[in-house]
């Protein structure tokens, strides 16, 4: 047994819970057959503890219900209704129920003990999850959820805490303790045990207390599959009132901002997962798990292509060079050119036929990187900027065009070598300051993500001498060197240095590229938190709108940024 053991049922809750004083139930036998090891935590309706089931010489989860509750017929039929319907769900990826008891005046549940971390703590110690673990999370989580919707059920609380992950990667979904047949009353945000962690994740219907069905269900896993991949859920609020409003009203960052190296199929499933309207969600657990079996084959096969050297030590070719003419509009989907093979022979013998769009955002990172040359930029420096940080940058194979190099270093190499891999885009591409400043994104973000401050003050004096960097402040580079000196200032937890130079930079959203103004808004995120950082309130939020503004103009057709009546993005006064 470790520290990390979990099991069916308020994982982490701490003992204010569920409100009133804590009971011990450690070393009684109860219901005759089961006996207390120790408490593992409690909830909104009860206790669980480890114990050991005698008769079968078993561990089990032993959930009780609180004592006040236990007198009260509508818990107790809720807690009945629960072991009933938990029972009849005998799947693999999902908690067993093994028996519902009493004894005396308790009401007990026991239940499947699953060794390992949930999915929250998980995030917690390591972040996003890579992408073939991500599928194999969603695909094993989307069973389970299907499997409930075959028996007319839904779990009504899907999120992070309830996904638990045994040491062999297995996704056992836990606490149905919401669960209802379809066409049960709807949970309310002032309900005993919600907090904020239920709207967090919770479905719009659900929010204005309509009558629910599965597709409720797929709402929250989108959430929860946004929340694993992105590294933070789509939406944050001070209140669980307020955390539902949004899920009301607000429309989240496009996942391909956060994560520009997943496919952008994955992307597309994931945001049409979280649609307002529940028709414009899949609709059925089982239709997202086809598609992602079929993402999962295309993923693998693009691996092995890019993993195998042709004849000439380079990964074959999986599109073409971003043409040299414009690029197309925004209000068309710069699709079917993007991630993985359309036509490659050596992809299981013939065509993969890849379905979906770009991201929005996305193709704005892409689009960017595309953008017709100035003809009167400087020519191409000798190498990289910052090429003393990863020397081995040469020793990474050339790909056929920079979009390749770039996929290599986000998808066939390994984590150590990555910063020479991205190095190696504006190595191996000079020509191409585009995608150079795309590799020198990556390389901010991976550094800030690592915590190495020095190497991001190394980075940003790099950049800054940079040949054909060019002396306004508004470049590309520049405005680069400016935020990654503003990273290293929010790890030495100088917040006011943060505001300085994120003020300084006076965001243009037709400027800024995608990926900088979401590591501009990490470093927001991350600097707000440190000490003396509430001097500064109103400052972070004058920068939060100007990113998010930016963000949000780069998925709009030019035509339409500034039409009348819609809001400019903020200003920023002249120093």
């Amino acid at each position: 047994m470790t520290n990390s053991e979990t099991t069916a049922g308020w994982q982490g809750d701490g003992p204010s819970a569920g409100g009133g004083p804590a009971r011990d139930l450690t070393g009684q036998l109860v219901g005759g057959d089961f006996l207390v090891d120790r408490p593992l935590g409690r909830g909104g309706m009860g206790e669980v503890y480890l114990a050991r089931q005698r008769s079968l010489n078993r561990p089990v989860a032993l959930k009780v219900l609180k004592p006040e509750l236990a007198s009260n017929p509508t818990y107790l039929s809720r807690f009945e209704v629960e072991a009933t319907a938990v029972a009849r769900l005998n799947h693999p990826n999902i908690v067993q129920v093994f028996t519902l008891g009493h004894h005396g005046d308790l009401r007990f549940i026991a239940m499947e003990f699953v060794q390992g971390t949930n999915l929250r703590e998980y995030l917690t110690k390591k972040g996003t999850v890579e992408l073939p673990l991500a599928l194999s999370f969603m695909r094993q989580t989307c069973q389970a959820i299907a499997a409930a919707g075959d028996l007319g059920l839904i779990h009504r609380d899907v999120k992070p805490e309830n996904l638990l992950l045994t040491r062999k990667g297995q996704v056992k979904v836990a606490d149905f303790g919401l669960c209802r047949e379809q066409g049960a009353d709807a949970l309310q945000l002032t309900q005993e045990g919600v907090t904020l962690g239920t709207p967090m994740y919770m479905s719009p219907e659900q929010v204005r207390g309509h009558a629910l069905d599965h597709r409720s269900d797929l709402y929250s896993m989108g959430v929860t599959f946004y929340h694993m991949l992105a590294g933070s859920p789509p939406f944050r609020a001070e209140s669980a009132v307020a955390m539902a409003l949004k899920h009301l009203q607000d429309t989240p960052i496009d996942l391909a901002v956060h994560r520009p190296d997943l496919p952008p199929e994955l992307v597309a499933l994931v945001m049409k997962l979280m649609a307002k309207k529940r028709e414009d969600r899949y609709q059925s657990a089982r239709e997202v798990d086809r598609e992602l079996a079929r993402l999962k084959g295309i993923v693998s096969a693009t691996r092995a292509v890019a993993a195998a050297p042709s004849p000439s030590g380079e990964i074959p070719a999986q599109d073409t060079p971003p043409p040299a003419g414009p690029r197309p509009g925004r209000g068309r989907p710069i699709a079917r050119r993007a991630w993985s093979a359309l036509s490659d022979p050596s992809v299981g013998g013939g065509t993969l036929a890849l379905l979906g769009v770009l991201g929005l955002v996305a193709g704005a990172a892409l689009g960017w990187s595309d953008r017709p040359r100035d003809p009167t930029a400087a020519g191409p420096p000798p190498g990289p900027a910052a090429s003393w940080m990863a020397p081995t940058w040469e020793d990474i194979p050339r790909q056929p065009s920079p979009r390749a190099q770039l996929r290599y270093a986000q998808l066939v190499a390994r984590p150590q070598d990555r910063p020479a891999a991205l190095l190696a885009v504006p190595g191996h591409f000079p020509g191409d300051p585009g995608w150079a400043l795309t590799s020198y994104t990556h390389l901010a973000r991976l550094l800030f993500g690592r915590l190495d401050r020095d190497g991001l003050v190394a980075l940003a004096e790099s950049l800054e001498a940079a040949p054909g960097t060019g002396a306004e402040p508004d470049a590309p580079l520049p405005r680069l060197a400016e935020i990654c000196r503003a990273a290293a200032a929010a790890l030495d937890d100088r917040p006011a240095d943060v505001v300085r130079q994120l003020t300084a930079l006076a965001p243009a959203p037709s400027h800024l590229e995608p990926g900088s103004a979401e590591l501009a808004l990490e470093v927001v995120e991350w600097a707000r938190g440190a000490p003396g950082a509430e001097a500064q309130a109103p400052q972070w939020d004058d920068l939060r709108d100007d990113l998010f503004e930016a963000l949000r103009l780069m998925t709009l057709d030019p035509a339409d940024r500034f039409e009348p009546g819609r809001r400019r993005p903020p200003g920023r006064p002249s120093p």
